[in-house]
């Protein structure tokens, strides 16, 4: 009887033996990795409530390492002389186009290595007098703030309007659309800038008020400028920024890669 129980007692123990081996043979099966998260993290807002005033904005953020996105139009031939930030950023030209005395839009970016408290950024017009016409500041957390934009060939888009490239969205402010599109090769912030010749906001004719897929930060600036964003969910996306109801002069899009990408 002793020698049975002890066989089964050994029998036992292999099994458990050939069990933990097996159990250690299988792969790991990890959780997937979350998507990045690319969030918005602060918009500039101007104490200055006058038309055609705005030429600062104070910008706070909950984090640190953002991609601070600044845009900017002028009027006519006016250029911008420097900027300057009360927290020491340094902010570099990314692109600008100009359609003669409809607007000249500019895109500056900056990185923040820290949380911002009420920093202050001014834009300084090369020449006097009314030639900033509006500005926008925003900060992305969760960017590549190593390669920042998107790489893709079709970004920045920019346009003048009307035109070939962009259709023409002046007739009876509504029966025309305005649209720029680029291709994404990642998950992206995506910001749209428009210049606006004295006319409503680009969404009004739109169910939801706005642009189909994007949010705007702000509507309008004195009927002459307004900023809108998305966030893609998929790489190898084709994003479409449609201005309908509206007189556009100038769109500009442009695409911030997630941190992480690229192997950055």
């Amino acid at each position: 009887m002793s020698e049975c129980r002890g066989s089964r007692t050994g029998l036992r123990i292999g099994f458990l033996v050939v069990l933990v081996l097996a159990v250690a043979w299988i792969p790991d099966a990890r959780a997937p990795s979350k998507q990045p998260i690319l969030t918005l993290d602060g918009v500039g807002a101007s104490n200055c409530q006058r038309p055609f005033c705005v030429h600062s904005q104070l910008l706070t953020t909950s984090s640190g390492h953002d991609v601070i996105v600044l845009v900017v139009e002028t009027y006519c031939n006016t250029g911008i002389s420097h900027i300057t930030d009360s927290s020491g950023l340094n902010f570099t030209l990314r692109v600008s186009h100009a359609n003669g005395c409809y607007g000249t839009l500019w895109e500056y970016y900056a990185i923040s290595a820290a949380q911002l408290n009420q920093d202050n950024i001014t834009v300084l017009a090369d020449q006097c007098c009314n030639t900033i016409v509006s500005m926008q500041v925003l900060a992305v957390h969760g960017a590549n703030t190593l390669g920042v934009f998107d790489p893709d060939p079709s970004t920045p888009a920019v346009v003048s309007c009307p035109g070939k490239g962009c259709g023409d969205c002046t007739a009876n402010f509504g029966k025309g659309t305005c649209s720029v599109s680029i291709q994404t090769s990642t998950l992206d912030f995506v910001v749209a800038s428009t210049a606006i010749n004295d006319a409503p906001p680009c969404g009004p004719h739109y169910q939801t008020g706005q642009v189909q897929g994007f949010t705007s930060l702000m509507p309008n600036q004195n009927g002459r400028f307004e900023v809108d964003y998305a966030i893609t969910s998929l790489p190898q996306t084709t994003v479409l920024f449609a201005c309908n109801g509206t007189d556009a002069s100038v769109i500009l899009v442009d695409a911030i890669s997630f941190h992480g990408a690229f192997d950055t």
